[in-house]
């Protein structure tokens, strides 16, 4: 009787944290698309959502790449739904309908039907789409939505809390929003549900619950190529406790490395599912190859690339330096307050982040957004803000500013300087500026 009483106490006494930790997740989450539906006001003068018809093709195996007006039809009628939005929208509309289905088929024919972006996520939307009845461009946000809340909401988590101490990982959950790029997490993007499996298998790996943490790590590769670092990261997680299990006497040291081989089981699902409706399970890196892209390694020691960033459109050189030191000057801290083999993953995941960042955009758009996958950038952010309160509220402060005036007024006008009169000048993106 004693024991039930207790347990039933605690969780009493857990249930308004749970609570509170739900409401401020969903609020940072409401921030987001209420900054989106002033911000397309303010910049542009288009609501959030302009009663256009759902999405549809005006014929099946329309192209997705080139051509105007852009197909499907009206997939850009939220705010929301911009730039790459087009891609996961089509492929929630038609699926790998209109894609060659034999392996000699041109790279640009695999690139036309949308496959120049992984299909997992417009294939999610697409089946939300079924399920419930809902466009397929709505379905896609609410898959967003609701992973954008899971986030904020594991921000807060015991693990990290209990890690770091409650203003701390509320410091996080403040830094993670206030990326320049954060509100991409409540677009038709994938980001919001890669960003939500990778933190929940960190936060599985915590708890020694590796097979779930292989699962959930291993199914955010099918979203995001740039997942994989996050499989590295749980694969050398899983050897280290692994070995600290059978350096202690453990029976069943071997139970963390069953998480290895599914650290990147969603690509391989993805993989087959191309061969077997396309004919190549390579007709994604054949579409991206059309695509122009190429392998971009010189950029990592080359300092005119750097330096160039500081004037690039978005001048993602800024974040990207602010990113470094914080990084620099936080990390070793944040790692200490962990276990070891949660600092292995956090370290591995952060440390394979950066260079991808730098490697992967196709010139310099989306370097910021593919930062939003390094989790000691946002640990190191709350950090800087207890140790070295001056640089911290810099930090935020730039981040603030970047967010409002260049990366969200540039993705809603997609690009254009006469709404977004900062873009390219550094002078007027910094707080002070006009």
């Amino acid at each position: 009787m004693h024991r039930y009483s207790v347990i039933d106490r605690e969780m009493q006494d857990s249930s308004p944290r749970l609570t509170t930790r739900l409401v401020v997740a969903i609020a940072f989450a409401a921030a987001h698309l209420a900054l989106f539906t002033l911000a397309g006001h303010v910049r542009t003068g288009v609501p959030f959502y302009d009663h256009s018809d759902s999405p549809a093709y005006a014929h099946l195996d329309a192209v997705m790449t080139s051509g105007y007006p852009r197909e499907p039809q009206h997939w850009s009628r939220l705010v929301v739904s911009r730039w790459d939005a087009q891609n996961y929208i089509g492929t929630a509309v038609r699926g790998l309908a209109a894609c060659p289905t034999s392996a000699r088929a041109r790279d640009i024919d695999f690139l036309e039907c949308g496959l120049g972006w992984l299909p997992a996520y417009g294939e999610a939307g697409r089946l939300v789409t079924h399920t419930t009845g809902l466009a397929e461009d709505v379905s896609l946000l609410a898959i967003s939505i609701l992973a954008a809340i899971a986030i904020n909401f594991m921000w807060l988590s015991r693990t990290i809390v209990d890690r770091l101490g409650a203003w701390q990982a509320g410091a996080a959950l403040v830094a993670f929003n206030l990326f320049p790029t954060a509100f991409y997490v409540v677009t038709p993007y994938p980001e919001a549900a890669t960003i939500a499996l990778c933190l929940g298998g960190f936060l599985a790996l915590s708890r020694e619950r590796w097979v779930l943490a292989g699962l959930l790590i291993g199914a955010a590769t099918a979203l995001r190529i740039q997942a994989g670092a996050f499989g590295l990261a749980l694969a050398a997680a899983a050897l280290v406790a692994a070995h600290a299990r059978r350096r202690g006497g453990d029976n069943r040291w071997w139970w963390p490395l069953l998480a290895v081989p599914l650290a990147g089981w969603g690509q391989c699902v993805e993989m087959l599912a191309l061969r077997i409706y396309t004919g190549d399970a390579f007709a994604f890196w054949r579409a991206r190859v059309a695509f122009g892209d190429t392998n971009r390694v010189w950029r990592l020691w080359h300092p005119n690339y750097y330096l160039k960033a500081f004037s690039a459109q978005h001048m993602d050189g800024v974040i990207l330096g602010g990113a470094l030191v914080v990084i620099f000057l936080t990390a070793r801290r944040v790692l200490r307050e962990f276990r070891r083999e949660e600092a292995v993953f956090l370290a591995i995941a952060s440390f394979a982040t950066v260079p991808i960042a730098i490697m992967a955009p196709m010139g310099y758009w989306g370097m910021s957004r593919y930062l939003l996958l390094c989790p000691l950038l946002f640990l190191g952010g709350a950090a800087l803000l207890r140790r070295q309160a001056v640089l911290g509220i810099l930090w935020f402060a730039l981040c603030a500013m970047f967010y409002w005036k260049i990366e969200l007024c540039s993705y809603i006008s997609q690009g254009s300087k006469n709404a977004c009169p900062q873009l390219g000048r550094l002078e007027c993106a910094l707080p002070w500026g006009s």
